[in-house]
């Protein structure tokens, strides 16, 4: 299941998977993160689930909490417990595998949004798209940012002195995944060092601020244009994503266009994903619709030697090339 294998994998402890199902193979699932403690999401899990089965499959219908920080609740002891641990500034994604900087393919950084000095995102869910390369044989590491601290300039300073520990450590190959303020900044560096760059995963990149507020949100087109120009023609691999009604992108159609027109004349891979209605909206990435439909082209992307990897405009699902 999609949810279960890959999407509650980003999550942050205290974590809780519940599910209802019928025998026709209809199901509900739902998961919640970042709780205190473990008891509080396994209640407050069980409480909105039920609700979610009720409206789905009417009255008499309950979950079933299937896991409680990334441990199966069927088992007699647990088998997998959370991995806290960190390397400079980035650390582990708790319940994602953990293979080890020499045995692992590389090192996947996920880098959060930016909603302000008072929203604090260490505690969010990353996307189900990471363990797809988490199952891949990649390490997932997050960059997480204390939000009073979290200017450009001082993530971008933050991340250059931390990519050299994990060299240090054995890591060979790095990829910069982020959405958001975290899929632009994870650009703005790859173009600063593109030599140590594998490949860039940026969801719904933006910088700019929401077009509901005062802001700059004029000069984003143009902004990202400059952007994306200063990625050399071999530079790492690239993928960005950008969504329909998404109120940080003044117009997605045209940065997906700039990505096309990058991609026909650079020599390493380069991809736009554009996805179609019904996957909308800044925070897309985390709808399991994408990653059912575009995860594999992704994972494709950052494994698949250069002639074979998926290059310019996709809307449709995307599969594997």
């Amino acid at each position: 299941m999609t949810g279960y294998t890959l999407h509650y994998r980003g999550a942050m402890p205290h974590a809780a998977f519940a599910l209802a199902g019928l025998p026709d193979g209809r199901s509900v699932w739902r998961f919640i993160a970042g709780q205190p403690d473990a008891a509080g999401a396994r209640a407050r899990l069980q409480a909105s689930c039920d609700r979610d089965a009720v409206a789905v499959f009417g009255e008499g219908r309950t979950c079933r909490i299937i896991a409680v920080d990334g441990a199966a609740e069927a088992l007699d002891r647990p088998v997998f417990r959370p991995v806290m641990d960190s390397i400079g500034p980035f650390r582990t994604a708790p319940l994602m595998f953990r293979h080890g900087p020499l045995a692992a393919e590389g090192v996947v950084v996920w880098s959060h949004g930016y909603g302000g000095r008072m929203a604090d995102h260490r505690q969010r869910s990353a996307p189900g798209v990471l363990a797809m390369l988490n199952d891949a044989g990649w390490d997932v590491l997050r960059f997480d940012r204390d939000p009073a601290e979290d200017d450009v300039s001082v993530a971008l300073a933050t991340m250059r002195r931390g990519l050299p520990m994990l060299r240090q450590v054995g890591y060979r190959r790095f990829v910069l995944a982020g959405q958001s303020r975290g899929g632009w900044q994870s650009v703005m560096l790859a173009a600063e060092q593109p030599e140590t760059i594998h490949a860039v995963l940026a969801f719904a990149p933006a910088a700019h601020g929401e077009a509901a507020r005062p802001n700059n949100l004029a000069a984003a087109t143009e902004d990202f244009r400059r952007l994306l120009a200063g990625l050399p023609e071999a530079g790492p691999r690239l993928a960005v994503t950008v969504f329909a009604d998404d109120p940080f992108d003044p117009d997605p159609a045209a940065r997906a266009a700039l990505v096309a027109e990058a991609a026909a004349r650079r020599q390493t891979p380069m991809l736009a994903l554009f996805p179609e209605q019904p996957i909308h909206g800044h925070g897309a990435v985390n709808d399991w619709r994408f990653t059912r439909a575009f995860g594999a082209c992704l994972l494709t992307l950052v494994q698949a030697p250069a002639a074979a990897a998926p290059r310019g405009l996709r809307r449709a699902p995307c599969g594997g090339g």
